[in-house]
């Protein structure tokens, strides 16, 4: 028996980010940051999903430089953090 590809390559499961992409980073990119581990502008504890953020804010901002985009802020996307004294007003 041989397996068959489905006629639509998006019903195909995403692949998982691979390890080589911390083989080499460039340096000071947001790529590197997330090799070396959950920051606060990318806390996730996945690799996968460090790595998919921080790819995100790297092609930014080379898009940005190039006067093609208009740069994101490093914290877009995150939760806001809790207010404190949120408790006390319930």
């Amino acid at each position: 028996m041989t397996q068959s590809t489905p006629k639509n390559p998006s019903a195909m499961p995403e692949r998982p980010a691979s390890p080589s992409a911390c083989a080499d980073p460039a340096p000071g990119s947001h790529v590197e940051a997330a090799c070396e581990g959950p920051t606060a502008d990318n806390p996730s504890l996945s690799i996968k999903k460090r790595l998919k953020r921080a790819q995100f804010f790297d092609q930014r901002e080379q898009l940005a430089a190039a006067g093609m985009a208009v740069p994101v802020e490093a914290d877009a996307g995150l939760p806001e953090p809790p207010q404190e004294g949120a408790r006390e007003r319930e």
